[in-house]
C-alpha cells in the first residue's frame, strides 16, 4: 500500500464548486460585517468605494488568470509558484506566501468571531466565540474527510446565500431613502479612502481557487475565468447590497451594530424575512470559512514539497486524499485565536498578508514577459504586454497604497511574522539539503513542463 508520501491528492472539484468557492468567499463577512463598519469612516459613501475596487480587483483577478493558464496551474501552490518560478527564487515566493499564510489564519479568525456575533442575532446571551469555535471545527472536519464534500457543502449554502440577497435587496430598492445620498461624500475624499483598506477585507481570498488547482478537474482552463467573471459577480452584489443599507439606515446606526444587514432587512421585512436574511449573513460567513479553510494547508503542503518545511505537512490521508496534518496544525492556531484576539485586529492582520501576496502578483506579472519568456509563453490566457503592464501597475501599486495605510496598525505582527518565516526558510532550506534535497532540478522540473 502506498505511504502518504507518496500519495497525491484528488481532483473532484468541478466548474460549480470553483463560482461557489470564488464567491462564496468574497460574499461573506465583509459585505455583512465591515460594510457598516467602514460607515463610521466615509458615511454614505460605502457602495461608491465597493465600485471603485472593481478595476483594482479586477486586475489583480486577471493577474492570476495568466498564472493559471500555464502549466503552473495545474499545481496548488498558487502564488507562491507564479512569483518563485518567475523570478526564479525561493525566496521571494515563500515570503510572500508565507505573509498570506498569516493573513488567512487570522482571516479564518476573524470569520469564525464575526459569525459568533451574528449569532447573538437568535442567541444573545451566548458567547460568539463559542459559536466561532464550533463552526470552526466542523468545517476543518469537512475538509478533512474530502475535499468533494467541502464542494458540496459550499455549493449548498451559497443557494442560501443567494435567496437571502434577493430577499434583502429586492424588497429594499422601493424603501431607500435618496437623501441619505446627499451629499455623495459626506465624510469627504479623506473619508472615501480611508475606508478602503477596512472594506478590501470584502473581496480578499478570491484567489483561494488557485491554492486546489491542484484538486480542480482541468484548472489551466477553467479557472482563468471562474476568477474573472466570480470577481465581477461580486462587484454587483456588494454595490447592490450597500447601495440599498445605507439608503434603509443611516450610516451612524449602521456603524454601531453587530447584524448590520438583518437590521436593514427589519426595516421593511416581516421578522420571518430579517431572520432569513440573517441566516443567509450566517451562510456568508460559513462559505468564507469553509472556502478560506482551504489555503493554510495547501500553502503548508505546498512549502513541504519544495522542502521549505518538514517533509511531514505534506502527508495526503490514504483514505481522504487531504493534507491532513496541515489542516489539523491551522485548526489548533484558528481557535486558540479566536479566543485570545480582538475581531478587529485579526482583520487587520489578515488584511496585511493579502495586500503583500497581491503586491507581488502583480510585480510578477508586470515582470513576466522579460524575466521569463518561457512561462509567458506558456499561458493560455494571453495579454499584449502592454495591458499586462497595466494591469499589473494597477494591482501592484494599489496594493501597495493599501498596505500603507494599513500596516501601521499591525507593525510588530507584521515584522515579527516576516522574522519567523525568514527563520522557517532558513531551517528548511538547510534541512532540506542536509538530506540531499536539489533544490536547482526542482525548479527546473517546473520549466520543463513550459516547453511540453
Amino acid at each position: 500500500m502506498p505511504t502518504g508520501k507518496q500519495l497525491s491528492l484528488k481532483r473532484d472539484l468541478g466548474p460549480i464548486s470553483g463560482y461557489a468557492t470564488i464567491i462564496g468567499i468574497l460574499v461573506g463577512a465583509g459585505i455583512f460585517r465591515v460594510t457598516g463598519e467602514a460607515g463610521a469612516v466615509a458615511g454614505s459613501a460605502v457602495p461608491l468605494a465597493y465600485l471603485l475596487f472593481a478595476p483594482i480587483v479586477l486586475s489583480t483577478a486577471i493577474a492570476y488568470s495568466v498564472f493559471m493558464s500555464t502549466p503552473l496551474g495545474m499545481r496548488p501552490g498558487g502564488a507562491y509558484l507564479h512569483i518563485s518560478r518567475t523570478f526564479g527564487n525561493y525566496y521571494l515566493g515563500f515570503i510572500a506566501m508565507w505573509m498570506k499564510l498569516v493573513a488567512f489564519v487570522g482571516a479564518i479568525s476573524f470569520m469564525s468571531t464575526s459569525f459568533g456575533e451574528y449569532m447573538t442575532f437568535f442567541f444573545p446571551n451566548h458567547d460568539p466565540r463559542m459559536w466561532g469555535t464550533i463552526v470552526l471545527l466542523f468545517f476543518y472536519g469537512i475538509n478533512i474527510i474530502g475535499v468533494r464534500y467541502y464542494g458540496q457543502f459550499q455549493t449548498a449554502m451559497l443557494i442560501v446565500l443567494i435567496i437571502s440577497i434577493l430577499i434583502l435587496v429586492i424588497p429594499g430598492i422601493p424603501e431607500i431613502d435618496y437623501s441619505y445620498y446627499d451629499p455623495i461624500l459626506p465624510k469627504g475624499y479623506n473619508g472615501l479612502l480611508a475606508a478602503m483598506p477596512m472594506l478590501f477585507f470584502s473581496y480578499a481570498g478570491f484567489e483561494t481557487l488557485a491554492q486546489v488547482a491542484g484538486e480542480t478537474k482541468d484548472p489551466t482552463r477553467t479557472l482563468p475565468m471562474i476568477f474573472i467573471k466570480g470577481v465581477l459577480a461580486s462587484v454587483f452584489i456588494f454595490f447592490t447590497m450597500s447601495f440599498v443599507a445605507f439608503g434603509v439606515l443611516p450610516a451612524d446606526v449602521l456603524a454601531s451594530s453587530n447584524s448590520a444587514m438583518a437590521d436593514v432587512a427589519a426595516q421593511y421585512l416581516p421578522p420571518w424575512g430579517s431572520s432569513i436574511v440573517a441566516i443567509g449573513a450566517m451562510s456568508a460567513f460559513l462559505t468564507s470559512i469553509n472556502g478560506s479553510i482551504l489555503v493554510p494547508s495547501r500553502m503548508l503542503f505546498v512549502f513541504s514539497e519544495d522542502r521549505l518545511m518538514p517533509r511531514s505537512l505534506a502527508l495526503v490521508h490514504p483514505q481522504w486524499r487531504t493534507p491532513y496534518i496541515s489542516l489539523i496544525i491551522s485548526a489548533i492556531i484558528c481557535t486558540a485565536l479566536i479566543w485570545s484576539q480582538s475581531a478587529r485586529y485579526l482583520m487587520n492582520a489578515g488584511l496585511i498578508g493579502i495586500f503583500i501576496i497581491y503586491c507581488f502578483q502583480g510585480i510578477a506579472l508586470m515582470a513576466l514577459p522579460n524575466v521569463n519568456k518561457r512561462l509567458y509563453n506558456s499561458a493560455q490566457f494571453q495579454l499584449p504586454k502592454w495591458l499586462l503592464y497595466l494591469v499589473g501597475s494597477i494591482s501592484a501599486f494599489s496594493m501597495a497604497y493599501f498596505l500603507i495605510m494599513t500596516i501601521m496598525d499591525v507593525f510588530t505582527f507584521t515584522f515579527v511574522g516576516l522574522i519567523v518565516g525568514t527563520i522557517l526558510y532558513i531551517l528548511g532550506r538547510y534541512q532540506g539539503k542536509k538530506e540531499g534535497f536539489n533544490y536547482h532540478a526542482r525548479m527546473e522540473q517546473d520549466y520543463h513542463l513550459l516547453d511540453q
